[in-house]
């Protein structure tokens, strides 16, 4: 009988996120390979990750942020004394996790904001360390201080995960890092779309928590202009803010770092707001676009998840290609994050030109399944698994 290695991995947000989404499409078809024991804040990851394994929760999860997008600067330098106060139960749990489990064959960090907490994990466990980068690592070229998080990266790190090559780039650790993409597991065949007719509502949708940098006010702007025009538009959203209690909503807000977007914009007579759903199939059939208007700079899961539906996306961009989107082919895209009169026009172009969606959204499914192949990397995932727990 084989081993079944027994991997900590750690999922350092505890609301819905895509990398928890990411994790699982990953995770659903490993746990019965591997022994998964998870390492997660309280929330809505606890609830997903406790149908796959052990689950040990924390009220909060020690982080530090170099990302592009959310990098420490000016008055959110504030937010290290939150990262100093989980760093407590972050050690405590991890040691208590040490006494439940006895030992572990790797650990799997699930996004690079969680380092600080991996690091620790593996001071205390002495086992291989993967690191999955989901977002632009902040590589301005005159940041030391960017550089030092890098090669304090490259010390502790054994193998590097990146999400694509925008992302690979930034890192730029080449000896240990490779790309592995998000996938998707389909339940049964997507029948496309046979296009719409000019006299239907346009359907744009949005799948996601509501935060400002993602560019959710200016999509709900935009669409509210044109609305007021007799633009027959239905903007159907599929998430929420982040919840956070009294003292801590107080706080932010009163240093003006909450990212969360005004909720009032929530009530607008065009949107349905669907919450957050466990079967996202059932948001791909109510929408005809996807639109993730992002100041990331990169794509999510979402335009990949669309593009195997055959829906076509609207991003915003810096480059006219990523590795689930080529602009004009599989959608369109705009480079001036908030830019809300160029997200008008597109949006305005595909209501004006149905056809569009369909051509498009049949080109995006091709290029989905070209570059983001189920198969191949599961594999790629398990045999990194088996490499790293065997050494």
């Amino acid at each position: 009988m084989k081993k079944k290695y027994k991997i900590l991995f750690i999922q350092p947000i505890g609301v819905f996120s895509g990398s928890l989404k990411s994790s699982e499409e990953y995770i659903k078809n490993l746990y019965k390979k591997f022994s998964f024991i998870f390492f997660t804040q309280r929330g809505y990851s606890s609830k997903i990750l406790n149908d796959y394994g052990r689950v040990f929760n924390t009220i909060g999860i020690c982080k530090f942020d170099n990302t592009q997008n959310s990098h420490y600067k000016g008055i959110r330098w504030i937010l290290i004394i939150r990262e100093i106060i989980y760093l407590i139960s972050t050690i405590f749990n991890l040691v208590q996790i040490k006494f439940c489990v006895k030992d572990v064959d790797l650990i799997h960090l699930n996004e690079i904001t969680g380092l600080p907490t991996a690091i620790f994990a593996k001071y205390i466990f002495k086992k291989p360390l993967i690191v999955h980068v989901r977002s632009l690592n902040n590589n301005k070229k005159n940041s030391k201080f960017s550089k030092l998080y890098l090669k304090i990266l490259e010390k502790f790190a054994d193998k590097i995960l990146a999400i694509d090559s925008d992302v690979l780039h930034t890192i730029n650790i080449k000896k240990k890092s490779t790309i592995l993409r998000n996938v998707f597991n389909l339940k049964k065949k997507i029948n496309l779309k046979k296009g719409v007719k000019i006299k239907e509502r346009l359907r744009i949708g949005y799948i996601g928590t509501f935060l400002k940098y993602k560019g959710v006010e200016v999509l709900i702007n935009a669409i509210d202009e044109l609305f007021k025009k007799d633009f027959k538009i239905e903007l159907v959203l599929a998430g929420a803010t982040i919840k956070r209690n009294f003292f801590l909503k107080k706080i932010y807000q009163f240093f003006n770092i909450d990212s969360n977007i005004n909720e009032n914009l929530l009530k607008k007579k065009f949107i349905k707001n669907l919450g957050f759903i466990k079967d996202i199939n059932n948001f791909y059939k109510k929408i005809d676009i996807l639109c993730f208007p992002s100041s990331l700079n990169s794509l999510g899961r979402q335009i990949f998840e669309a593009g195997m539906h055959g829906i076509p996306s609207i991003v915003c961009l810096k480059k006219n290609y990523a590795d689930s989107f080529i602009n004009k082919k599989t959608g369109l895209s705009f480079k001036r994050q908030g830019d809300l009169k160029k997200l008008e026009n597109i949006i305005k172009y595909f209501y004006l030109n149905r056809k569009q969606i369909l051509t498009m959204g049949n080109k995006a499914k091709k290029l989905i399944k070209k570059n983001h192949s189920i198969k191949d990397n599961l594999k790629k995932l398990e045999n990194i698994y088996l490499e790293a727990a065997r050494n």
